[in-house]
């Protein structure tokens, strides 16, 4: 079965991270995103991927030509076609089922399982869901004997609200596919999901209880990093330009970093330096960043340092005098 990795949105949730790389790419304890999706789709045995592009897609390609073993496409939108938009061109009208995942999603969730699941329910569609504490940020799937009744996204209502969310990985058939129009924005939760339910189409539910983590805000980014530092819980896709990390004390450490200053509770990136006067706690410091200074629970990168602790709005300059805000206010997304 051939898996769509969906990689090319802005990702402005956690700006400025993605100005200066798409999100797919922002490394999580030191390895891009994209590649724990990639290892999870090998460890259920895919090879055939097709990447759903759209900002910035040189960084994707550029990264994923280095798997060894995977067969790699792309597919590249000139104008955002939302998430079942996306995919439908990236299918290129082809039959048979698809796996569809984001590249900005870490979840160990077995894909075999998924595939199966889908087989047995015999739909158009499979959702994998999964329990969430607050349904605020996510949308909410109502199921009955793992058959979906209703899909709602993100609603307001359901703030605080403990329920059942979409993981954003699905079994989609070609069939499924032929209802999104050509060439304009359409959306799985917003429209495709509700209009194949309307129509009296069969959507089934896969419900896992693993590991996973949305990255849809600088708090989730923070957090990621963290959760991963001691390793994915799957093997590594084979990949000739990954960069390897260490632990060097409470450290972790991407080979090609200098380290002279004080650190503690670190995940400091390929070539990165933290310069002798430097004392850094519990930072995400991007690959190549040069750092002086004490900071303590941010993300460092060129010109700012985000505390995901105030949901991304603390940005400080790192290194030099331009206007970070003035920065970002001038891009036109």
């Amino acid at each position: 079965m051939r898996a769509i990795v969906l990689a090319g949105g802005y990702g402005k949730r956690i700006m400025p991270l993605t100005h200066y790389k798409c999100k797919p790419m922002l490394p999580v304890a030191n390895r891009p995103a994209i590649d724990y999706t990639v290892s999870r789709l090998r460890a259920a045995g895919v090879r055939d991927i097709t990447f759903a592009l759209g900002y910035r897609p040189r960084d994707v390609v550029e990264f994923t030509e280095g798997y060894a073993d995977i067969r790699a496409e792309y597919s590249v939108e000139d104008e955002p076609l939302g998430t079942a938009g996306a995919v439908r061109a990236a299918a290129r009208e082809r039959d048979g089922d698809f796996i569809v995942c984001s590249a900005d999603t870490l979840s160990d969730s077995d894909i075999g399982g998924l595939i199966e699941a889908h087989e047995r329910g015999g739909g158009m569609v499979t959702i994998e869901t999964t329990e969430v504490s607050d349904l605020g940020a996510y949308g909410e799937v109502i199921s009955e004997d793992g058959v979906v009744r209703a899909v709602r996204e993100k609603l307001p209502e359901n703030v605080g609200r403990r329920g059942t969310a979409s993981t954003g990985t699905y079994i989609v058939s070609a069939r499924a596919l032929a209802y999104v129009p050509e060439n304009v924005p359409f959306d799985f939760a917003r429209e495709l999901f509700p209009y194949l339910l309307r129509l009296g189409k069969r959507i089934c539910e896969h419900r896992t209880a693993g590991y996973w983590r949305d990255m849809g805000s600088l708090t989730d980014y923070f957090a990621a990093n963290y959760e991963m530092r001691e390793g994915a819980p799957f093997p590594a896709a084979k990949h000739i330009f990954r960069c390897h990390s260490r632990p060097k004390g409470s450290d972790l450490v991407a080979d090609g970093a200098i380290v002279l200053g004080l650190t503690h509770n670190c995940i400091i990136g390929e070539d990165a330096v933290i310069e002798s006067g430097a004392r850094l706690e519990s930072c995400i410091v991007l690959p190549g960043e040069r750092v002086t200074g004490r900071m303590c629970n941010c993300v460092i990168g060129r010109d700012f340092a985000a505390d995901p602790l105030l949901d991304g709005v603390n940005l400080r300059n790192v290194d030099n005098s331009s206007n970070i805000f003035h920065l970002f206010a001038s891009i036109n997304l």
